[in-house]
Order: C-alpha cells, then sequence, then structure tokens
C-alpha cells in the first residue's frame, strides 16, 4: 500500500517540478539578477515591497499591523483598505529578512505562478483522474493571460492558489461528503480567512463564483440534492462561523477603525470582459498581430487587467467536451458553470470591441448587491480559466480512455498545440531595474534619528513615484514619511489615492515637474 500510494504521488511531483521548470524559464530575465531587478514592471511592485517589509516589521516591534503612521504621517493609512496581504508578508519574513525585499518579490510572484498551475493540477486530478489532462489544465491556468497579465505588478491577484483549493473544499462539502461537517466547513472557512488577508476582493469573487457553482451543480444534480443538503448545509454554517471568528478583528479595523470608506466610486463598468478579449489577444501575448492588438487596444480598463483570453484552440476544445462528453457529470456541471462565469465577466453591460453597448447584463444585479456589488467583473475570470482547465483535462482524458482514440486523439493534440502557440505569453518577459540608492540600504542612513519624520523625494503619491517606499522599507522602517501611494479618504468618506492636497505635497510636486 505505501509504494502504491508512493507511486500514485509521482505525477504530483512531476507536475511540480515541470512546473517549476517552466516558471525559472519564464522570469528568466529578472531571476538572472535577482537582487536587482524584478519581475514585471515597477509601481505597485515598489508599494508590495513595502508591505512585505511593514508586517514582519510591525509585529516584531509589537506595532498594529494593520494600521502605520509611517506613511502619510501624521494622519496615517488604514492598510486594510490597501493590498497589505499580512499572510505574504509573515510567509516571506525569512525571505525578506535575509535575502531582501527584491529576491522576496521575485521569489513570491514566480512562486504565485507556479503554486497556482499545481493547485489548479491536483484539483483537476481529483475531479477527472487523469494525470496528464490535469497537468494541461493546471498549465493552462496558472500561466494563463489572466495570471501572467497581473504577474506584470499585482502579486495579491496573481496569489491564485485558493480557488483550485476552495474548488476542492466546496466539493467536498456539496459531492463527497467524506469528512465530518464541520471539520469541512472549518477548512473553508479558514481559507476564506487567508484570501482575505492576501487579496480581500478575491472572498467576494469566491462568493459569487461558490454561488454560481453550487446553484449549477443543484440543477445538475438535482436528484442528489434532497440527500445531502442536511449535510451541505451544516458544513456552510460551520464555514461562515469559521470565517466570522476568524476575519471578526481586522474587519472591525477597516470598517469601524480610523479613516474607513464609506463612499466608493464603483468600477464595475470600466474593468470588465470584452466579448473580442476572448479571442484577441493583448500585446502581452507573443502572437499578437497588429490588427488583433488595435482591437485590444481599444478595450476599457488597461492592458494588466484585460487577460481574459482564450483563443480560438481553448475555445475549440471548450466546444468538443460539449459535443463529446456532455453526458459525463463533471462536464455537464463544467459547461454551464463556465458560461455562467463568463456572463457574469462581461460587467453590467455588453462591451465589444471597446464599443459599449446599452444591452443590461446579469452583472446589474450584483452590482447593487452591497460589499460584494463593488468587486471588478474582470476578476471573476480566474474562475472562468479555472473551468476552463477542468473542461480541457476531461478531454485529454476523455480521448485516451477512448477505445480507439487515434482520430480524435490527433484532432485534440493538434488543438493542444494551438492552444500553446496562441497562448505563449511575450518573451523574454518583462522586468525592470529596482535601484535603491545606497544611503537607505547602507549605513548612511543610520544619521537619521529613528522615529523621525523624513520628507524624501520624489514625493510619493502614486505608482511611478513609489520608488521612496521602498526606499523607506528598505531602511527598516528607520524614519516616517508624510507621502507615500495607497488607498487613503477624503473628509466626506470618498476613497482617495495618496496623500490629500497640501502646501507640502504642492511644493513637492511642483518642483518634480520642473516649477519653481
Amino acid at each position: 500500500m505505501p509504494a502504491a500510494r508512493s507511486a500514485g504521488r509521482r505525477p504530483d511531483l512531476l507536475a511540480l517540478i515541470v512546473y517549476c521548470g517552466l516558471g525559472c524559464l519564464l522570469f528568466l530575465p529578472a531571476l538572472r539578477a535577482p537582487q536587482t531587478r524584478i519581475i514585471g514592471f515597477n509601481g505597485d511592485a515598489q508599494q508590495t515591497m513595502w508591505f512585505l517589509r511593514w508586517t514582519p516589521w510591525a509585529v516584531s516591534h509589537g506595532v498594529d499591523p494593520l494600521l502605520t503612521g509611517y506613511i502619510n504621517h501624521p494622519s496615517g493609512v488604514n492598510l486594510m483598505w490597501n493590498s497589505l496581504a499580512p499572510v505574504l508578508g509573515i510567509a516571506l519574513w525569512p525571505v525578506s529578512a535575509t535575502a531582501g525585499l527584491v529576491v522576496a518579490y521575485n521569489l513570491l510572484l514566480a512562486g504565485e505562478v507556479v503554486l497556482s498551475a499545481w493547485c489548479a493540477y491536483l484539483a483537476i486530478r481529483r475531479l477527472v483522474g487523469h494525470p496528464l489532462g490535469a497537468a494541461l489544465g493546471g498549465l493552462m491556468y496558472g500561466f494563463s493571460p489572466y495570471l501572467l497579465s497581473h504577474a506584470h505588478g499585482h502579486a495579491k491577484i496573481t496569489f491564485a492558489l485558493l480557488p483550485p483549493l476552495l474548488l476542492l473544499a466546496l466539493h467536498e462539502i456539496l459531492v463527497t461528503q467524506g469528512r465530518r461537517p464541520h471539520t469541512a466547513g472549518v477548512v473553508l472557512g479558514a481559507l476564506l480567512t487567508v484570501q482575505l488577508l492576501v487579496y480581500e476582493e478575491g472572498v467576494a469573487l469566491a462568493l459569487i463564483a461558490g454561488a454560481v457553482g453550487t446553484a449549477v451543480l443543484a440543477l445538475a444534480a438535482r436528484p442528489q440534492v434532497r440527500g445531502r443538503a442536511a449535510h451541505a448545509t451544516r458544513a456552510l454554517c460551520w464555514s461562515a462561523a469559521t470565517f466570522a471568528v476568524l476575519a471578526a478583528a481586522p474587519l472591525a479595523v477597516q470598517l469601524a477603525g480610523p479613516d474607513r470608506i464609506t463612499a466608493t466610486v464603483p468600477g464595475g463598468s470600466v474593468y470588465v470582459t470584452d466579448v473580442a478579449n476572448l479571442v484577441v489577444p493583448t500585446d502581452f501575448q507573443q502572437v499578437a498581430p497588429g490588427p488583433a492588438t488595435r482591437v485590444a487596444d481599444r478595450f476599457s480598463g488597461n492592458e494588466v487587467e484585460n487577460g481574459s483570453y482564450l483563443g480560438v484552440g481553448l475555445l475549440a476544445i471548450v466546444a468538443l467536451a460539449a459535443v463529446w462528453l456532455r453526458a459525463r457529470p463533471v462536464v455537464r456541471w463544467a459547461l454551464p458553470a463556465a458560461a455562467c462565469l463568463t456572463l457574469l465577466s462581461l460587467g453590467p453591460q455588453l462591451h465589444v470591441g471597446g464599443h459599449v453597448s446599452r444591452i443590461p447584463l446579469p452583472w446589474r444585479v450584483i452590482e447593487a448587491t452591497p460589499v460584494i456589488g463593488s468587486a471588478l467583473p474582470v476578476r471573476l475570470f480566474v474562475y472562468v480559466d479555472l473551468v476552463v482547465g477542468l473542461l480541457l483535462a476531461a478531454v485529454v482524458a476523455g480521448v485516451l480512455a477512448a477505445p480507439r482514440p487515434r482520430p480524435r486523439a490527433l484532432a485534440v493534440g493538434a488543438l493542444v498545440a494551438l492552444s500553446a502557440v496562441t497562448l505563449l505569453p511575450r518573451l523574454p518577459f518583462p522586468s525592470s531595474t529596482v535601484p535603491v540608492p545606497a544611503f537607505f540600504s547602507g549605513s548612511g542612513v543610520a544619521s537619521v534619528p529613528e522615529g523621525s519624520v523624513a520628507l524624501v523625494a520624489p514625493f510619493a503619491h502614486d505608482g511611478p513615484t513609489s520608488s521612496t517606499m521602498l526606499w523607506q522599507a528598505e531602511a527598516e522602517m528607520r524614519f516616517r514619511m508624510p507621502e507615500g501611494y495607497f488607498i487613503g479618504v477624503r473628509a466626506n468618506g470618498v476613497r482617495a489615492d495618496g496623500p490629500r492636497p497640501s502646501a507640502t505635497a504642492s511644493a513637492m510636486l511642483a518642483i518634480q515637474r520642473g516649477r519653481d
């Protein structure tokens, strides 16, 4: 039995090794100089590195890690409204403390892509059973245009390990029911809490995707619903209770603490999946003809958010699943789930090639829902990719298990090869130099009194000027700054990015623009 179990785990280990190798090759431009270059672009990356330093520093100095007065001094910042991700800061503490923040950031991004692919592989293999199909499905998910677009600077969103794990947890609660309700419920609640402390919007997306998946399952397997409903209800109650207990303190800081935002400007009509993006690549793809990128340039939002590209090859594989395998339970669930999630990701109005129509879409209902409605529709596409990866695995597994697989295998193999080419990211993957003045990383900063307030140029207020936050972090938070790149709040409760207007800010910005 142990030998059989070990043999069964070999494909899992092999998949992880392959994903690690592909990740290293993809991010090689940055990994060649991991202490001076970062994966992707500057801007949000410096802010993320500041967060990676802040949480360990605050914990080790007995300071509340969810609030800070070290940027935007003296007003401070409620970090629960920002991309703090304290879980990541704690997890990477040994790396950031010994190898530095730049190395920790590179390890974070590369690890997120690799482990997201592997977690998807584990989830898909559990549902499909075939290791090769699961490996391809995991590869498609972890190295998808969606995740690799965000890998240019959005570390919190690239942390996509949790959707596959949430799928497994929900599958246990609704389908397998092999564990006691309280055990399965606590696991799901703990996963949602981790999601909250990495990427809060991801909780809203998970609830939406979970509701869609559960509704589709209930319709697809109506005869089994009654017998499993009681177990599932108890488990979900345990999940809600676990999340409420674990998330109470950070949510209290966010919703009842200082500098809380009480009015938001929704972005649900801008950051959406353009229907054309399903087949039209952006400039982030290696194969992106000029006519296609000219269409992509008209998409709303920005290039990093426009990662809803599947390509004709992958869409053809989904169509084959609908034709060949529609009788299989996993396909009977995945097809409508993928369709519903894609429809929701389109946002409140239909976008086609950058043109905004007046056709209302179901997201309008979600948009009107408190809290959950503030999520950006396009970011739901991570769940579309996961379900499409599941369908890819099901098709590969179905073809290889067929009595006479050759004709279909050739067709599917050609489509997989086409997908591999069209989904290939732009190479070499972008990397950026991160210069840190020797004053901040060396002994020179010791001349600054510890805990004092320092005005550092460039005056940090947005992504391009956030390098000073990294310098402060490299100086081990020796000084406070009346500046920073963060989400704050105006006096009327409306979100404001960066420090409030002041004479100091105006003078510094004028100097940076070259005026007296």
